[in-house]
Order: structure tokens, then sequence, then C-alpha cells
């Protein structure tokens, strides 16, 4: 049993991808967070992150640092908050966008 590889992809002779590598075992399902999942996200996150951890709790949980500031805009515009478990949490208003991008700032 030989192996080529091509362009960084490893491949045995039948043609199947190694398992030892990304994706190895095929596309994966888009994950989606409720709100209680977010905000618990968020609050083990800022606790790692007191530890010196945050970034060893993203890549253990497969989670971007990007997620997290969104949702933090989300949970600081109120967004988050009463919703329902399994209920849909869109895109922030303008408004609450607004409140968002000002949390924590004083009005020069």
């Amino acid at each position: 049993m030989t192996r080529k590889a091509r362009s960084s992809v490893v491949e045995d002779d039948d043609g199947r991808m190694d398992s030892q590598q990304p994706r190895g075992d095929g596309p994966r399902r888009r994950r989606a967070f409720t709100a209680s999942e977010k905000l618990a996200h968020l609050s083990a996150y800022e606790a790692a992150c007191e530890h010196g951890d945050g970034g060893g709790y993203l890549r253990r949980e497969g989670l971007y640092s990007s997620l997290i500031s969104e949702w933090r805009k989300q949970r600081d515009a109120g967004v988050l908050a009463g919703k329902a478990p399994g209920e849909k949490v869109g895109r922030l208003s303008a408004e609450q966008a607004e409140i968002a991008g000002s949390h924590g700032r004083t009005p020069v």
C-alpha cells in the first residue's frame, strides 16, 4: 500500500482520504446555538480568560473568537435575555447595534 501526496491531501491507493487529515470523515453540518448555549459559552470563555486559557477554551469547544464577539454584542444589547429554548436569535436591529457598540463607553 503506497501513499501519494497531492496538494496536501493524502490518499490511500483506494482513493479514500486518510482519517488523520482534517475533515477526513467528510463535511460536517453547521452548528446552531440556542441563546442559553451562547450565554453559557460566553460565561465559560470569560472564566477561562481570567485564568489565561481563553484560546484553549475556544480550541476545545471548536469555536471562533468572532462568534464570541458577536454573542457578546447580542448579550450586551439584550437580545439573548428572555429567549425561550430553541427560539431564533437574528441579527441586531440598528438600535440594538448602536446600544451594543456604545456599551461601556462614555459619551464625549
